[in-house]
């Protein structure tokens, strides 16, 4: 009954993304009541049951898990507190940070429900939520349409496309399945039915097809699996390599764009035609960003000094067009790199602890925690979160955040649970 309930929940939350209802005139998710259905499901479940190992290790796991989205908010409260931040400022910039911390507990939530096998639900509601678009959309559209126009959406890498595959171009939804590729791809022996799970991911995952999302799923397994090819010794120092150079890359690339890069791609792209070839090419439209790094410039600075301006505040200007507002609109261009994007919010401290937070202690937790296996899952999910934070705008996505907090969660997770509960036993016993 457990899992009908949960299913049923975890379903309709993927597949109501983009339903709203209004209280107050303030809009609203119909997936947040499933989100919060799918928590007391858990609430309850915990109350009536005793697992004791479990929960110790998913306790460990989600204050590990919610520290890169508690330092925003600390850094945040401070500025709003030194700016004197209107009630709507501090409110607007909360209610970003809430939805990262509430995907991380239905990734805690489901994973006390069922253990390792969290995943498989959490995915198999995906794919239904996703199967039920597909077939919305073959409804209204026809089979013959669907089918002529996701042939063109495969042969053009979705250079080309229609209003069909727009329809089903869910970014939140289509990123979440990477980090599920990822696992089926480094435990393929240890996967039961994996071909049919690989099979239903895949398919979804072009359907909605992401080109960044799928380079980043293929650049994450490619580092994984050579650094997997090494002891367990060495494959942890370089995976804490790895990281440090992405680090330092994620700040160089911030760096780099305020000191005029984007100025100077402006001036070669037009004059030699380079941005005309992409665009007829591979459908990069590299002109609007451009501009938008272009009116980032006047909002921050590259200094130690530099404090921030409080998360939320890039809903208070048009970055196509460097227009400000007074209050915070959601329907403005996003800024499509994230790491600049916290930058710009908590400033040059609250940035290198937060990536470090978000990065190498997390990194270091896996490693220690679940092993090697589980240190170089998180290392893949890091990669690819890595490509798609410097390409798009993907930090506060709720399903993608769902996913890449559940993947190396249930990595081992019974066996840990299990070794836990061992451990308290014997320590009770020889009292």
């Amino acid at each position: 009954m457990v899992a009908i309930i949960y299913m049923i929940l975890a379903t309709a939350m993927f597949f109501l993304q983009d339903t709203y209802f209004l209280i107050g005139g303030v809009e609203f998710s119909l997936k947040n009541p499933c989100v919060v259905g799918i928590l007391f499901l858990a609430l309850i479940n915990f109350i009536v049951t005793v697992r004791p190992g479990r929960t110790i290790i998913l306790v460990r796991h989600t204050l590990v898990q919610l520290v890169p989205c508690a330092i925003p908010f600390f850094f945040s409260a401070l500025i709003w507190v030194m700016s004197s931040a209107d009630s709507i400022m501090i409110a607007n910039g909360t209610g970003m940070i809430i939805p990262q911390i509430s995907s991380v507990l239905v990734a805690t939530a489901t994973l006390y429900l069922f253990g390792s096998r969290g995943l498989w639900y959490c995915l198999g509601s995906m794919c239904l939520a996703n199967f039920g678009r597909v077939l919305v959309v073959v409804w209204e559209g026809g089979v013959g349409a669907f089918m002529a126009e996701f042939y063109t959406l495969i042969v053009t890498f979705s250079v080309e496309t229609g209003p069909l595959m727009e329809a089903l171009e869910i970014n939140d939804l289509t990123f979440a399945f990477g980090p599920f590729l990822i696992y089926l791809l480094l435990k393929r022996k240890e996967v039961a039915h994996w071909p049919l799970w690989m099979l239903a991911s895949s398919l979804l995952f072009v359907i909605g097809l992401k080109r960044t999302a799928i380079l980043a799923v293929i650049l994450s397994v490619l580092v994984v699996w050579i650094v997997q090819l090494l002891p367990e010794k060495a494959a942890r120092q370089t995976a804490i390599c790895v990281a440090g150079v992405m680090m330092a890359i994620s700040f160089l690339y911030i760096a780099a764009i305020h000191s005029g890069l984007f100025d100077f791609l402006d001036i070669v792209g037009i004059r030699y035609g380079l941005f005309q070839y992409l665009e007829a090419h591979f459908g990069i439209d590299t002109k609007g960003r451009v501009a938008m790094f272009m009116n980032l410039e006047p909002y921050y600075d590259i200094s130690i000094t530099y404090m921030g301006k409080g998360t939320g505040f890039e809903r208070y200007v048009d970055w196509a067009s460097g227009e400000r507002f007074k209050i915070p609109q959601r329907t403005l261009m996003p800024i499509h790199n994230d790491f600049l994007r916290m930058y710009l919010n908590i400033g040059f401290v609250g940035y290198w602890i937060w990536i470090w937070s978000w990065l190498m202690v997390r990194l270091r937790y896996w490693f220690r925690q679940g092993g090697k296996s589980a240190g170089c899952v998180f290392l893949g999910v890091s990669i690819y979160c890595f490509t798609l934070f410097a390409t798009d705008n993907t930090i506060y996505y709720p399903y993608t955040m769902i996913a890449c907090a559940l993947v190396p969660m249930s990595c081992n997770l019974d066996t840990l649970a299990q070794r836990e509960l061992e451990r308290h036993r014997a320590r009770y016993e020889g009292q």
